[in-house]
């Protein structure tokens, strides 16, 4: 049964050639904008959030 030896289950460093500029370009392209955006956008949803449940509450002794 000693025959051919395949690399089936083998992955070396050829497998993932170009992968870590795909991850840069992931990084640099959708990441970053997103968080820029969380950190833009996060106090401002915060401040309407917090007016929104004041109005809830306050309405009734209008």
């Amino acid at each position: 049964m000693g025959g051919r030896r395949t690399r089936r289950g083998s992955r070396n460093g050829r497998d993932r050639a170009g992968a870590a500029t795909l991850d840069y370009a992931l990084l640099m392209g959708v990441v970053l904008p997103m968080a820029a955006f969380c950190l833009w956008a996060g106090p401002r949803l915060m401040r309407q959030v917090y007016e929104m449940l004041l109005v809830c509450i306050s309405w009734p002794f209008l």
